[in-house]
């Protein structure tokens, strides 16, 4: 609940001292903004797994608030009369394309949609230290998604960031 209550009121600041430009896209009044993107599939995991399953990763980091907002969205996580749920979406650094990182971060939620979106942040008490910061600016962070079948991750992302001001 206190996670659930910090990731409000950062979402409260971060609205509050952000402003629309003419594209409708957010930007902060001072500081870097970084564009946050990365494609997942079961063949980034390592072991790989072959499931036709693929996710997308898009969003900003916001170094002055360090906030990184995302939306993430997946397709294909199970087929046929099988059934699983997403349990959650776990961050991992450092670590480059082809090996693991260690977990620094985990947001649970469920959604039992085989293809679907779902809008995230990591703040408040899911802020990233400076370590993990460098990380993500190096290309060495990753994402894994959870679900119930697949316990340690059915699709992997690799993280890039490139600094849009």
């Amino acid at each position: 609940m206190k996670n659930i209550f910090l990731l409000f009121i950062s979402a409260i600041a971060l609205l509050s001292i952000n402003s629309c430009t003419k594209g409708g896209k957010l930007e902060t009044v001072n500081g870097p903004v970084y564009n946050i993107s990365g494609a997942s599939s079961g063949l980034q995991m390592v072991p790989v797994d072959t499931s036709s399953a693929t996710g997308n990763l898009d969003g900003w980091y916001d170094e002055q608030l360090n906030v990184l907002t995302f939306t993430l969205g997946w397709t294909n996580l199970w087929t046929g009369n099988s059934k699983d749920a997403i349990t959650g979406i776990g961050f991992y650094s450092p670590a480059s394309a082809g090996s693991n990182g260690t977990l620094t971060h985990i947001i649970n939620f469920s959604n039992t949609n085989v293809s679907g979106k779902v809008n995230l942040a990591l703040a408040g008490s899911l802020q990233l230290s400076e370590p993990q910061r460098s990380d993500l600016y190096a290309g060495k962070c990753y994402y894994v998604l959870f679900t119930t079948n697949y316990p340690n991750g059915i699709i992997r992302g690799q993280l890039s960031a490139i600094r849009s001001h």
